[in-house]
């Protein structure tokens, strides 16, 4: 299996303390655990505190395929996340 580590970068509609809150709580972290993935850092941005970034590692496709798909888009706008104009890079070793 590749592991593949997902770079998200975009704005929010809600404080970073809100988001990080969000990304943190229980049944988040559980439904990452359960598709395989890893959420390695969570930080907003120092220019503008609006602009946060999360990097994720797990298998190949999985975090992409989540957030290319329209049925995922309510689920991920409810952290704060603006879900247009967000940034993915996607690397392997």
């Amino acid at each position: 299996m590749t592991i593949e580590t997902t770079i998200l970068d975009f704005k929010i509609s809600n404080t970073f303390e809100e988001y990080a809150s969000h990304m943190n709580a229980k049944e988040q972290q559980t439904m990452f655990k359960e598709m395989g993935v890893k959420t390695f850092y969570i930080g907003k941005s120092l220019d503008d505190p609006q602009r946060a970034t999360v990097i994720f590692q797990g298998p190949e496709n999985v975090l992409y395929n989540i957030f290319m798909n329209p049925d995922t888009k309510p689920i991920v706008e409810a952290s704060g996340h603006i879900y247009e104009d967000t940034k993915i890079t996607r690397w392997i070793s």
